[in-house]
């Protein structure tokens, strides 16, 4: 398990446009504990308590989408 924090605010996503939908789901400076699962996903659960894949790989700071958004604490 890793702590990471939050570095910019992350919104929700249309997965067919992949635009922004207005639903925050990680706040810019909270901490969030992450976990990785079976398949090399990092996961963590935003402010409303839903699971969210954050990362794939042996490490968080592997993958580009993670590393925009998150730092490990």
């Amino acid at each position: 398990m890793e702590l990471v924090q939050c570095i910019r605010d992350v919104f929700e996503e249309d997965p067919l446009t992949g635009t922004e939908n207005g639903r925050k789901l990680f706040r810019k400076g909270n901490f969030y504990p992450a976990y990785q699962d079976d398949q090399d996903n990092w996961v963590t659960v935003d402010d409303e308590g839903e699971h969210h894949i954050i990362a794939s790989g042996e490490t968080p700071i592997e993958d580009f989408w993670f590393l925009y958004r998150f730092r490990i604490a």
